[in-house]
């Protein structure tokens, strides 16, 4: 048997061992988190198309490939885009439109992914209304003029020959239309689920149209995606292992839509997730015939792809099996 100074002593070793191995590995770790590439991301949806960012945040795939990635809520695309051109962003989610626009006018920004390239959408109105033409001399919401709900509110509108009839009026965001819906001060409103404790009718899907159409996209700077194109590959690879988790995952998808939605309904929260698997891109290019219809409604001429997206990393990603070994892991 050892004496009692004996084991005083190995405990001392084992604590002065124990005290080293946590330093080195809190060391390690420091200079994992000191490697993370920062990356500050700006996204304008609180519905289906964002899914699959807040589940690669949440999954730590960001992290995965390098990236300590700032995710941050603002609640219009059109302001999204201000902010990449401002460079207070390095990243963002914006409306397909707003980025075609802002490119058309002279803005040096590129989309390296189209998130949704169906319309996933719908016409909700006041239960009172049962037709589409009796929105006539009525307003509808959208959250601001140029975003993806005034788009497709006009487009709905010339389509169904009622352009220039229905007053369009702009809110700011989902959750200003939604109160205006509460109180009648508006008729509907074209978005792709209307979160209400109010009678309401889904009068039109969007997605019945059979119309491809490019809802959003992520965007950067041309500059940014010269300067740093290891960071948009990451980015990417990061964002589509976040759609791959949300198809794999389901469970936490609900949790992680419950956080980023504060939905607190499980019917809507199951709703957005059905969404999500149905619309996002499993390979997210930016699609000639998908935002056709979006030069065309701004009255402009044709344009080639080229002119406002750069798919050559999720093409590369497509041909190297990535995509597909991603949705493989069950």
């Amino acid at each position: 048997m050892k004496p009692p100074h004996a084991h005083k002593a190995i405990c001392r070793a084992f604590a002065k061992a124990l005290t080293i191995i946590t330093t080195i590995l809190w060391l390690c770790g420091a200079a994992t988190a000191a490697d993370l590439k920062k990356f500050t991301l700006g996204y304008s949806t609180v519905g289906p198309a964002g899914t699959g960012l807040w589940m690669a945040k949440e999954t730590g795939a960001f992290e995965k490939y390098g990236i300590d990635a700032d995710l941050i809520f603002i609640s219009s695309g059109p302001i999204v885009v201000q902010a990449l051109i401002g460079g207070d962003l390095q990243g963002g989610f914006a409306a397909t439109n707003s980025v075609i626009a802002a490119v058309m006018g002279g803005a040096p920004l590129v989309s390296i992914m189209s998130l949704v390239n169906r319309p996933y959408y719908r016409l909700w109105t006041q239960p009172e209304i049962t037709r589409v033409e009796q929105l006539r001399g009525k307003t509808l919401g959208v959250s601001r003029f140029g975003s993806v709900t005034d788009n497709m509110t006009r487009m709905l509108l010339r389509k169904k020959g009622l352009d220039g009839a229905v007053n369009v009026r702009q809110f700011g965001g989902t959750t200003e239309i939604a109160a205006a819906f509460q109180i009648k001060q508006i008729a509907g409103a074209v978005i792709s689920a209307l979160r209400v404790n109010a009678p309401m009718r889904m009068l039109v899907d969007m997605n019945e149209l059979d119309i491809q159409y490019s809802n959003i996209v992520i965007a950067m700077t041309r500059d940014y995606l010269r300067r740093s194109p290891e960071l948009a590959e990451a980015l990417t690879r990061a964002y589509l292992e976040g759609v791959a988790a949300t198809h794999n995952q389901k469970e936490r998808a609900f949790k992680v839509i419950q956080k980023y939605t504060r939905l607190k309904d499980q019917r809507l929260i199951e709703e957005l997730y059905a969404d999500s698997v149905k619309f996002l891109e499993r390979v997210p290019r930016v699609e000639p015939e998908a935002i056709a219809p979006i030069v065309e409604f701004m009255g402009k001429k044709p344009i080639p792809v080229e002119t406002i997206a750069d798919n050559s990393i999720v093409d590369r990603l497509a041909r190297e099996g990535f995509i597909e070994k991603l949705f493989k892991q069950r």
